[in-house]
Parts: structure tokens; sequence; C-alpha cells
């Protein structure tokens, strides 16, 4: 049966210090060359991905920034995008002025991405502006006006914080139409995510919108957080690794080793090898 492998990066297929290991890029690279289907599902966009699979011939279209983008790695080119909702921008604007924060903002222009800031004392999300800075395909601006004049094809918003300074936002967020919301904690600091798009975008139906594209006849998925959790619900089968969150593995076909050990690449690869001898 041709199945498509689909993972999620941070905290799954990447070790503890957000890096493919030598051993993961040697076995997934392998699998590939033999005709695996294999893709991502990562709250990233493609120019930090194709950054980070530079070693790696992906062939599949990716699904980035939690289902908001389908990218082709192949063509190196923007297959889709989803749009937020003018009116429903106009409340998530309104919710963050009553908390008083202040996310970025993410459009769509022209096949790159630019990226609005607001607050420099954020210093969680300077650290991530810093990171992403110098990424080919995005522009991050600095801006003073917080408001929502102008915003055409804003496509995802996020917001980095505290637990107790996110969570009454988040739910205030939650109740606007026309928008999804993701909450989860950073893999790697003290930090919380608040992730904002279009209604009806996830992993999920990005996924089968991939597995529809390239023909595929099951999915096979793998992650570690909140954000995984309708990706297993949609897919045939869904592995959580050893350091995934509980309510993660409550939705799992099973639970491998961890994202330390190589336990997605290893999955993927002696499966697919078991397909093909039958």
């Amino acid at each position: 049966m041709k199945a498509l492998y689909i993972t999620d990066l941070d905290g799954t297929f990447l070790n503890s210090d957000a890096q493919i290991s030598e051993n993961s890029k040697k076995l997934i690279s392998q699998a590939i060359n033999r005709g695996a289907l294999f893709t991502v599902a990562t709250a990233r966009t493609f120019a930090t991905v194709m950054r980070m699979f530079s070693d790696i011939e992906l062939k599949i279209p990716l699904v980035l920034m939690n289902g908001v983008m389908l990218y082709d790695p192949e063509s190196k080119r923007i297959l889709s995008t989803k749009v937020v909702d003018c009116e429903a921008l106009k409340e998530v604007f309104v919710a963050y002025r009553k908390h008083g924060i202040f996310p970025l903002i993410y459009r769509n222009k022209d096949s790159f991405l630019e990226i609005e800031y607001y607050n420099t004392d954020n210093q969680y999300q300077m650290k991530y502006v810093g990171k992403r800075a110098d990424a080919d395909g995005k522009r991050f601006v600095y801006s003073d006006k917080f408001d929502c004049e102008g915003k055409s094809e804003v496509i995802y918003i996020v917001t980095l914080d505290k637990y107790e300074t996110l969570f009454p936002l988040y739910e205030d967020i939650k109740q606007i139409t026309g928008i999804s919301a993701v909450f989860y904690s950073d893999n790697y600091t003290d930090c919380y995510f608040l992730e904002i798009f279009s209604a009806g975008v996830s992993k999920a139906s990005a996924m089968l919108q991939v597995k529809k594209l390239i023909g595929a006849e099951k999915t096979v998925a793998f992650g570690d957080n909140m954000n995984d959790i309708e990706m297993f619900k949609y897919a045939d089968e869904s592995y959580a690794v050893d350091n995934a969150c509980n309510e993660l593995k409550g939705f799992a076909t099973g639970v491998i080793g961890s994202n330390n050990d190589d336990a997605v690449a290893k999955k993927i690869y002696y499966d697919y090898l078991e397909s093909l001898n039958g």
C-alpha cells in the first residue's frame, strides 16, 4: 500500500539541539531514494525547513506553518496559502489590544514572507526574530502602529510569551468565528506559542491535501505536541515519540523511541523496507 510518511519537526524529527542528526539524514535519504513518500508537517516556514534539509532531497509538498501553506521543495514555489478573513482579523486585533499583547504578523508577499513585529521588549519574540532574520524568503519589518489597516494577505499570527500571559488571550481568541488557534509549549524554552490562522486550517487538513495530490493510499504521521493531535486523528497510523506529551500519546497508534534516538527516521526506514519485501 502506497503510504505517505509525514512528520512534525521540533521535538519529533529534530533532536534536542533542533538539528537533524547525521543518522536520521542517512536513513531518510536512503528511504527517499528507494521510493518512500516522505514529507514534514511543521509550524516552521519554507525558509528554515529548506535550510535544515539542504542535505536531503525532498520531493513531496511540505506542510508548513501548521497547515497554512503547502510548498513544493522541487520547484521551490508556494502551492497554496490560506488568508485570514478580514472581519475575523479585526476581532483578533481587538483581543490583542484588550490584553496589551503584540504578535508577529505574517503576510504572503509575492513568494516571500513579510513578518511585521511591534514590541521589542518581548525577549522571546526578539530572539525568535533574530534567529530567522537572515533566512532567504523572509523579511522582518518593525512597526510602531498596531492596527489592521491595510493588512491584506495575513496568513499567520504568532505570539511567544509565558503561559500566564498568553492563556487569557487564547481563551478570548478561540471564541472568534473564522479563525483557528493553537496554544502549546515551546520545545526549547519556558515560553508558549499562540498561533492563529484561518478557520479549517490544520496539519490534518493539509496532510489530506498532500495525500490526494500524490495519490497515496494511507498516511503515517509522527508527532510530539498538542498541535499534532488532529493530524493523529485523521492519519491511518500515528506514532508519538517517547518524549511526546501524554495527551498526544492517547491518540497514537503506538509510541516509539525519543527524538534524540532517531526514532522517526528508523521507524520510516525499516517500515518502508518491510513494505518493499512484502
